[in-house]
């Protein structure tokens, strides 16, 4: 009997041994981890309400939900060596609308509830590479250069964003290399190589900008202008269009091709920055060679003949094509916060842009009229041209804010026939009841057309990191050309490619 029980005692005590054995390393490598491991992210609603009906594509559709949108986003950060740090961050985005148009797509349910899974950021990064003054980043990544706020001319490695009229300052992000020196505690060196390049993403109203416009009733409202020089030759396209009855014409033959470069090694992009820091002062100077992400026109054909499946009515033939220039960039921005003048905030930005030349060809039916085949226009010349942008920000009390800007050239402004832009930017903030509740209120006017957006909100952060936001995005400007055969007479904020004003209601949770 004594010999069973030492027996079992011993069995239990290896058991013990074993265990622990196991365990513990398995302990210390989990405590170990929790420290190389940040978790983070949000959980967002979204939710807009078109607060106009004459903007968009069809007159008088509005006064709808625009937007029902709910994103979840996940940040991991990573550090499984002392020189190594890895960033993973996603989103998945449920858009709120029914898309299933049919029995046959009905029981989808991506269709019912349509979604998609964004990889905004995914790279690695190793500090004292090669040399201990080195770091090296590879991988999916959104570079931020520059020292205003949202307005950076001289910020063009990542495209644009812009599915959200609203977010200024969302990138599409890209797969790139980027080696950083530090030679001195006040200078930094940066060089990023893009092997690939992407496009700006454009609001769903874009496509306004190269549209053949019709009223509810499908009759045409308005020939997309052209951008050409000469009057006679703009003419061209207007008669075309007019010559007959508006409400006999199909646009079954309508479309916009986008030209993009090819995915060669000539094709990349590649950038420099010098850093320097001297006191209160940061300044830096940097030289990109790439292209401009967002679409210059460069070519369209047009064509009216009668058709042959509908007799009485015109057939119409419209097709644009747009594409991307190379450019080269050379910029000088800075930032400086003056402790003898209330410690008031000065940035400044300057992009010297050096462009491809673009020459935009109409194409219209030979004989009749002044109609002629291969009308051509430089659209963007080949002269630099600048943009720039100036501010000053102040804090007049804890709970006071101000931010006024001076910006030449919109994101999307090249210098072609529509011309450079000049725009004043105002942002003021309060806050009150111990910063629970935000009131901003932003505003953007175009000096030279006086087109607008007011851009009012109010934040009530109900617990710390939840928060609820309540505002609208109001453009103001009107929507036809004050000159309908004048490439640049549209107004920016006013033209229906800007989009429809919208009332939103936002919530938000971070951790």
């Amino acid at each position: 009997m004594r010999k069973r029980v030492d027996h079992e005692v011993r069995r239990r005590i290896s058991q013990t041994i074993v265990a622990l054995w196991v365990f513990l390393p398995v302990q210390t490598w989990a405590g170990e981890w929790t420290e190389k491991v940040k978790f983070s992210g949000f959980a967002s609603g979204d939710v807009r309400f078109d607060i106009e009906d004459y903007r968009g594509l069809t007159p008088g559709d509005g006064y709808t939900f625009s937007m029902n949108r709910n994103d979840l986003d996940l940040r991991l950060e990573i550090a499984p060596a002392d020189r190594v740090n890895v960033v993973i961050d996603t989103r998945l985005r449920y858009f709120g609308f029914n898309k299933a148009d049919d029995l046959v797509t009905l029981p989808a349910r991506d269709r019912v509830d349509p979604f998609d899974v964004r990889l905004d950021e995914a790279f690695v990064g190793v500090r004292g590479f090669v040399w201990k003054n080195m770091d090296l980043k590879v991988g999916r990544m959104a570079q931020q250069w520059g020292a205003a706020d949202m307005f950076n001319p001289t910020d063009n490695l990542n495209a644009r964003d812009f599915t959200d009229p609203l977010d200024y300052t969302a990138k599409v992000p890209n797969q790139m290399i980027e080696i950083d020196l530090y030679p001195a505690d006040w200078l930094s060196l940066t060089a990023v190589w893009v092997p690939v390049f992407k496009p700006s993403q454009l609001p769903a109203s874009a496509a306004l900008g190269f549209a053949v416009e019709r009223d509810r009733n499908g009759c045409l409202l308005r020939a997309p202008v052209p951008p050409l020089r000469d009057r006679d030759d703009a003419e061209a396209l207007s008669d075309l269009f007019s010559a007959t009855d508006p409400c006999a014409l199909n646009f079954a033959n309508t479309s916009v091709r986008t030209v993009y470069p090819d995915n060669g090694l000539g094709d990349s992009q590649a950038a420099l920055r010098a850093k320097v820091k001297a006191g209160d002062l940061d300044l830096s100077l940097s030289y990109c060679y790439g292209r401009f992400t967002f679409p210059i026109a460069y070519d369209a054909y047009a064509d009216v003949a009668p058709s042959a499946t509908r007799p009485g009515t015109m057939d119409v033939t419209y097709a644009a094509e747009v594409m991307y220039p190379r450019m080269q960039v050379a910029g000088l921005d800075m930032s400086y916060s003056a402790p003898w003048l209330f410690d008031i905030g000065f940035v400044g930005e300057i992009a010297l842009i050096f462009p491809e030349e673009v020459v935009f060809g109409l194409r219209v039916p030979a004989g009749g009229g002044r109609f002629a085949k291969g009308i051509s226009t430089v659209n963007v010349p080949s002269d630099p041209f600048i943009k720039a942008t100036a501010g000053v920000d102040y804090t007049f009390t804890r709970w006071l804010y101000m931010n006024a800007m001076y910006v030449r050239g919109f994101f999307d402004e090249f210098n072609d026939l529509y011309g450079i832009h000049n725009y004043v930017v105002l942002t003021a903030e309060m806050k009150f009841f111990e910063d629970e509740l935000h009131l901003r209120l932003s505003g953007i006017l175009n000096a030279d057309d006086m087109s607008s957006v007011v851009y009012p909100q109010a934040t009530w952060v109900v617990v710390p990191s939840v928060e609820l936001v309540l505002g609208a995005f109001v453009f103001g400007g009107d929507t036809s050309p004050s000159d309908p055969l004048d490439y640049a007479a549209r107004e920016k904020f006013g033209q229906k490619a800007a989009g429809r004003s919208v009332a939103f209601l936002k919530t938000k949770v971070t951790w």
